[in-house]
């Protein structure tokens, strides 16, 4: 399946390297890159392959929106995940990095998976077959992993396309997501862009061992040499001709300060700012025009149909921040279940990430949740313990948004009742639920009172709510839509302040 070990342990020469051979100070954490030496040679082949595909052909000059899936994968046990604001910022920073190709990303999802192969050693046999099993053909699949394999941030495993000998999947390990070159220079390996130094993987150069002037060929014994006047070009190196002759001379400071010359003794002249190189440190990066053309090679080959849905998300940039309804201000809440957490909807936004924390910081195992409503249902908490709680708002393809500001409050010791005495009984009809467009809830009632009324997921969101409805003496019936719900199973839970009731609901289509 997937054989990585020769190049794992020569990229561990090149991390020491960076790590301990160049300057210090820099912010960015130095980085190597795992894609196989077959896979890059493959991405280089393809990509003379897409410029032939592609010749004459005239490209849209219209912004591509290409759909990118996420997979947090933990341990066996769900531990381990990252946290899904980290993946909204990388979405962001590689949106960012590809706006000026007319290339945009969007979040077809977020998956989860808990597998520890996959996990800790997702380059391995089992956990490749896993992330195999699991790969789903109409996005970019981004597998975020604790460890990308012996020293590398990240990989991109070949070769492309969604047939059945296809894998095209990317591995990042969670503690680069948020680097701002990593997941940017993988997606340049799955539109199928070479590094700039191809053919020296896994061996910086170094005088003693490649001598100087270097010989016709890299050290994978197939690849030319680039000159440094760029005559051979075409056919040597990465084969564009607008990224300099480089023989891979990582730095940790943006800076080339070896006097390495071409087979001919010319000096060599690497550009340290390419996205695709190993230079660290820069105030900035870039792909070069002729890497630029072969991604748009790419994106509109034929092995690339599968992230082109012709779709376009919402683009609505997103400016404001959730202003926090309830419970706010040191609230005390009488219990410590069936809290419900409310904000104010904001503009733009389809999506709210929120976080509930014992600590302001919210990075002592919060509480996570997305949902699609400006409403959210928190089962339990601990009892007697003050909370801290915060919303991100984003849509599909905007997600370079900033949480609110942290409200707190603080749980009683009380458990919800689970019953309402004023209620002599109460029924929930059809269940389960198949075409019909509406639950009917149904209660007889002896005293009057108001409760609200929720049909929550069974992740906590509220998909439906119906506040302060008033129950009179004798019967009352409220329809619930449920026409529009995905399949699962749903809690309608009737909550006011002299109990609750709740009712598990199961949906078919």
């Amino acid at each position: 399946m997937i054989m990585r070990g020769i190049y794992q342990q020569v990229r561990v020469a090149i991390a020491a390297l960076l790590l301990f051979g160049a300057g210090a100070g820099t912010a960015q954490a130095p980085f190597t890159c795992g894609t196989s030496l077959e896979d890059l040679q493959a991405a280089k082949e393809q990509m003379f392959k897409n410029m032939e595909e592609l010749r004459g052909v005239a490209l849209p000059r219209t912004v591509t929106y290409v759909p990118v899936r996420f997979w947090r994968v933990g341990k066996s046990d769900g531990t381990g995940k990252i946290p899904e604001r980290i993946i909204l910022d990388a979405l962001c920073t590689l949106n960012e990095n590809y706006a000026d190709q007319n290339i945009q990303f969007y979040l077809k999802e977020i998956k989860d998976v808990d597998n520890s192969s996959v996990y800790d050693n997702p380059g391995s046999f089992a956990g490749a077959a896993t992330i195999k099993d699991l790969m789903i053909y109409n996005a970019i699949n981004i597998f975020i992993t604790n460890d990308a394999g012996d020293g590398a941030a990240a990989y991109w495993q070949g070769p492309a396309g969604n047939s059945f000998n296809s894998n095209d999947w990317i591995v990042c390990a969670k503690s680069y997501l948020g680097d701002v070159r990593v997941l940017t220079h993988e997606v340049g390996h799955f539109f199928s862009l070479p590094h700039p130094f191809h053919g020296w993987e896994g061996h910086a150069w170094d005088p003693s061992v490649h001598g100087n002037p270097v010989g016709l060929y890299a050290p994978d014994g197939q690849t030319l040499n680039e000159y440094a006047d760029g005559s051979n070009c075409a056919d040597a190196g990465d084969g564009i001709c607008d990224t300099p002759a480089d023989y891979l001379h990582p730095s940790n400071n943006c800076t080339y300060s070896a006097n390495a010359k071409d087979p001919s003794g010319q000096p060599i002249s690497p550009d340290p700012h390419l996205y695709m190189n190993y230079h660290f440190g820069c105030d900035s990066y870039y792909f070069s025009d002729e890497q630029k053309m072969h991604i748009q090679n790419s994106l509109f080959s034929a092995s690339r149909n599968y992230v082109r849905p012709d779709y376009t998300p919402n683009t609505a940039e997103i400016t404001e921040t959730p202003v926090l309804v309830a419970p706010i201000n040191d609230e005390d809440v009488p219990g410590y279940t069936n809290i419900v957490l409310e904000w104010d909807p904001v503009p733009g936004a389809d999506m709210y990430l929120v976080e509930i924390d014992r600590f302001q910081t919210f990075t002592v195992l919060p509480q996570r949740f997305v949902v699609s409503t400006n409403s959210l249902l928190i089962d339990e908490l601990e009892p007697n313990k003050k909370y801290y709680w915060r919303v991100r708002p984003f849509n599909e393809y905007y997600t370079c948004t900033d949480f609110s500001a942290p409200e707190r409050f603080r749980t009683g010791d009380a458990v919800a009742v689970r019953e309402i005495e004023a209620v002599r009984e109460w029924a929930v009809a059809p269940n389960p639920v198949a075409q019909e467009p509406f639950v009917r809830l149904s209660l007889t009632v002896d005293t009057p009172f108001d409760a609200d009324i929720s049909l929550v997921s069974a992740t906590g969101q509220i998909v439906w709510r119906q506040p302060a409805q008033h129950f009179g003496i004798g019967n009352t019936s409220i329809d619930i839509p449920v026409a529009d719900l995905p399949a699962g199973l749903y809690n309608i839970v009737v909550q006011s302040a002299r109990g609750v009731l709740t009712r598990r609901i199961v949906v078919h289509h």
